[in-house]
């Protein structure tokens, strides 16, 4: 299995460049060894310092339409079917099965023309096309561009992808694209869906079944509130961490500079003081989703809210105070079970519904970010 920084090659397949006297130039393109092999064309300017545009592969009685004049030229697949990007905005590099039509940077979410993430080494394989279809030209003769016969890294003619940390298939159904990315949290590239739904609520569900597991493996009551306490403070990160994903959107709207830094700035480990905020800002939370034609609303109640204020607190002084009560926890946890100095004991069930609640909390900013500017007149 590849691992993450591996090379992956090219898919190696040849391109030639025929010379017919009297008819011109055509390309033609083989593949010949026991590994995937895809391509897509691009149209180089004739003088080869542009991309024109990616032209549409035709099928069997299908013409190929290209701007004329325009030199073929043909990037392949990694033998994984996959193309390496990098994003024209953030300048990450990602692999990934889109490459006709407008991209979603994975990382950013910044939209931009499909040509626009071609990469740097695929750039210089695409000047060695045009190098080969110039000589044919010239020479008139025919002329290739061999990747089966490249074995110098050092080559301009070299030309490999990189593996990620992460490989997922998009869940929208009407999409289904791969792409291999850093990191957990990232946006389709063809649809812009994010995958962080199907990556959250994996890890949460995987907690909770934890959970059960320990509270009837482990004797020790001890060893138990340990656990509690580990999950309590790693159920508020993840949910910090899908809210900096989520952010990435809410960076693209046009907003003032100073708008702008507080957003950059907004710490979601302070969920509450976050909601209140977004909410101000652009009338979406944790709290609530307002419902559309295919999800229910749904909202957390007041009860509700008034034990994840204690539960945040006490995740707070877990981490910064060694779970001792403290005169800032009497004021904002609300807990009159308490007193100071009094070193803060978490139970299963507290934690079983703390991990329940900051799931809807993650589904109802999910639905708002990714369903919520899209619902079109509001509801009364």
């Amino acid at each position: 299995m590849d691992e993450y920084r591996d090379k992956i090659p090219a898919a190696r397949g040849k391109v030639e460049y025929i010379y017919e006297e009297g008819r011109g130039i055509s390309a033609s393109i083989s593949h010949s060894e026991p590994t995937f092999f895809a391509m897509y064309q691009v149209a180089l300017s004739i003088d080869g310092t542009r991309l024109l545009c990616t032209v549409p592969v035709g099928g069997i009685g299908q013409t190929v339409v290209a701007p004329q004049p325009s030199v073929p030229a043909f990037v392949q697949s990694d033998v994984q079917g996959m193309w390496g990007r990098n994003c024209p905005a953030c300048s990450k590099y990602f692999r990934s099965e889109q490459i006709v039509g407008d991209t979603t940077c994975p990382y950013c979410s910044v939209l931009a023309p499909d040509l626009a993430f071609v990469s740097n080494d695929q750039k210089r394989y695409l000047t060695v096309c045009y190098d080969a279809f110039a000589n044919a030209h010239m020479k008139k003769q025919t002329t290739s561009v061999n990747l089966a016969e490249i074995t110098d890294e050092k080559s301009a003619w070299h030309y490999s992808e990189e593996k990620q940390q992460l490989t997922f298939k998009c869940q929208n159904t009407r999409c289904k694209c791969r792409t291999d990315v850093l990191g957990e949290y990232a946006f389709c590239p063809r649809c812009g869906r994010s995958n962080a739904g199907e990556r959250f609520f994996e890890a949460s569900g995987a907690e909770l079944k934890r959970l059960e597991q320990v509270h009837t493996s482990v004797t020790d009551r001890h060893e138990r509130e340990v656990v509690w306490e580990q999950m309590t403070t790693g159920a508020v990160s993840r949910l910090e961490a899908l809210a900096k994903h989520l952010r990435k959107v809410l960076l693209l709207f046009p907003m003032t500079a100073n708008r702008r830094r507080q957003l950059q700035q907004l710490n979601f480990q302070k969920t509450l003081e976050s909601d209140t905020l977004l909410r101000e800002w652009f009338d979406i939370g944790f709290f609530d989703w307002p419902g559309d034609d295919e999800v229910p609303k749904r909202q957390i109640s007041s009860e509700d809210r008034d034990f994840i204020r204690k539960m945040i607190q006490k995740r707070h002084i877990l981490i910064h105070n060694g779970g001792i009560v403290d005169d800032d926890y009497m004021r904002l946890a609300g807990d009159t079970t308490v007193r100071l100095d009094e070193r803060v004991r978490i139970r299963s069930k507290e934690t079983k519904r703390f991990l329940t609640l900051i799931s809807e909390m993650a589904s109802n900013l999910l639905n708002n970010v990714e369903r919520g500017f899209q619902s079109g007149e509001a509801k009364s």
